[in-house]
């Protein structure tokens, strides 16, 4: 008799202008099922299937950054147009790691597409809000904090939320 081992290895990585690019493998291997009676045989098959298909994972990740980088397409179909480049972003000296920028142009254009959205909003109150709720405006705010402004503001566009300083 035979046993199934399935081995999946997902990996996304964050490309600029809210982009990304994922890379997916899954391996099914057959094994005798006297693999289960060694415990290192069977650890290291699995071990095996994982590691094969971690790296084919991030081979694709590597050849989607590399094939970007120089304007080819990553994968058949894909346009060769060259991505956006990360515009350059003022610091913010009060923060650190990825959030010592501020908010993205696409991040504050969408906030400003759902304060027209939400009933009863403006941009006074917003600001407000956002002075109580991450001590800074909203023009301040980092891209982490931006993602829950907006977070926020969705919940409110739906009903589920109250926005109010």
């Amino acid at each position: 008799m035979t046993i199934r081992i399935n081995i999946g290895v997902n990996k996304k990585i964050g490309l600029p202008e809210y982009g990304s690019a994922g890379g997916h493998c899954n391996i099914e291997i057959e094994a005798d099922n006297s693999v289960l009676n060694d415990a290192e045989q069977f650890l290291q098959r699995v071990r095996d299937a994982y590691e094969m298909a971690r790296q084919s994972v991030e081979e694709e990740l590597t050849h989607h950054r590399l094939g970007n980088a120089a304007g080819q397409p990553s994968s058949p179909g894909q346009s060769n147009k060259t991505p956006a480049q990360p515009r350059q972003e003022y610091r913010n000296d009060n923060s650190s790691g990825s959030d010592r920028y501020v908010a993205s142009d696409k991040q504050q254009r969408f906030i400003a597409s759902l304060v027209k959205a939400v009933k009863g909003l403006d941009w006074k109150t917003l600001d407000r809000y956002c002075g109580v709720r991450f001590g800074k405006n909203t023009s301040q705010l980092t891209p982490k904090e931006a993602s829950a402004l907006i977070d926020d503001l969705k919940e409110a566009k739906d009903g589920r939320k109250v926005i109010a300083a």
